[in-house]
């Protein structure tokens, strides 16, 4: 009897641990099932109503829906100054529009290495100066030189003739030099050195006119050399004015190219640590979207896409296909999403950059429509033919 008792207990012990797995199997099965439903209705895309507001809408199987985060199309630039330099003063704000070159910061040395800069100036300025002032003395002498030159030519050409005559002289002399006595031959032999030494000299002047006639044209060549725009004294002070130049721009921060400043990174008075402020050119924007890598091979550039922008929704295309597959930058705030991802980068051209220049930096999703550019391509060929 006791055995059939137990053996009863045991039946009915097994009937209820059945009974409570197959209740707590229907529990699992009914929160799985609202789980699923909520999961689907959360992966359907929104549609543009009325007034650019988005609505839900069934999801299309052509499309592509990928994060992305809304940049300037050239790119977020961080602009940095030397790291451990003292930054005297900012020149420009946030929000403030920045022209390329424009001046963003100054560091501390700025006003020496200015100073430094007009001293390299003033000595090439000076320099020039006393350049200047040297041809035109150069000038008067040669315009000098050229006058007497011409005088010189005209008392040769005298002495030439008067060769002659000196000649005539010396053969006079030597016919009565034997027949004078005294006084007489004094004086004729005393006439005659003056003749002879007066001879002399012409010679001696038509000589060096000569001479200075064949080095004119060396002189004057290395007079100009001397004299001219690529010296060796002029190089170096060009040098040194480099030098103070690039001394200058150290201690200065500049644009490199037009834009806006997003956002300042440091102050007035502060050690630089090296970033100082975020730039971007916001007249064209983009969104760079992480799409998913089995995604991509059905891309093309030129595909439509909608970037939904806080509950607006843009229009844009696909620009640029990216070929490195990495892990996603993006993620998804949805718990239930899957959170580690590979993921190509594929960038979206906006047509109205307006709202999107007003959230730089904003992750938003992205919807691209793969193929609807070959699909409105050929529709337009047809109609074509």
């Amino acid at each position: 009897m006791e055995e059939r008792a137990t053996s009863r207990s045991t039946s009915v012990a097994r009937a209820i641990v059945r009974s409570g797995a197959w209740f707590w199997l229907s529990i699992a099965l009914i929160f799985f099932s609202a789980w699923l439903n909520n999961h689907v209705s959360a992966l359907q895309p929104e549609t543009t109503g009325s007034g650019g507001q988005l609505s839900k809408a069934p999801v299309q199987p052509g499309d592509v829906h990928a994060l992305a985060r809304l940049e300037p199309a050239s790119g977020l630039l961080i602009v940095g100054a030397r790291p451990g330099a003292r930054i005297e003063r900012i020149e420009v704000g946030p929000a403030e529009g920045v022209t390329p070159g424009q001046v963003l910061a100054i560091l501390e040395g700025h006003d020496q290495a200015q100073a430094q800069l007009a001293l390299a100036e003033a000595q090439k300025t000076r320099a020039l100066h006393q350049r200047s002032v040297q041809k035109q003395k150069l000038a008067l002498e040669r315009e000098q030189f050229d006058k007497l030159q011409k005088s010189k030519l005209e008392s040769a050409m005298r002495v030439f003739s008067s060769k002659q005559r000196f000649d005539e002289i010396t053969k006079l002399y030597k016919e009565l030099q034997p027949t004078l006595q005294g006084k007489d031959r004094f004086d004729l032999e005393l006439r005659y050195f003056e003749a002879e030494t007066q001879n002399l000299r012409g010679e001696l002047e038509i000589k060096s006119y000569q001479v200075a006639q064949e080095l004119v044209p060396r002189q004057r060549k290395l007079e100009d050399e001397e004299l001219g725009e690529k010296g060796p004294d002029l190089d170096l002070l060009d040098r040194q004015t480099d030098l103070a130049r690039a001394g200058l721009a150290q201690t200065e921060v500049r644009a490199p190219f037009g834009g806006r400043v997003l956002e300042l990174m440091a102050h007035a008075g502060e050690v630089s640590s090296g970033p100082l402020l975020a730039m971007g050119d916001l007249s064209a924007m983009v969104a760079t979207a992480e799409v998913f890598q089995t995604d991509i091979p059905r891309l093309r550039t030129g595909d439509p896409a909608t970037v939904r922008v806080l509950d607006q929704a843009v229009t844009g295309k696909v620009t640029l296909i990216g070929s490195i597959v990495g892990k996603n930058q993006l993620t998804n705030l949805d718990p239930r999403a899957l959170q580690d991802r590979r993921v190509v980068k594929v960038t979206i051209g906006l047509d109205n950059p307006a709202l999107a220049a007003r959230f730089v930096n904003m992750e938003v999703e992205a919807a691209i429509k793969p193929g609807a550019r070959s699909a409105a391509e050929s529709a337009a060929g047809a109609a074509g033919r």
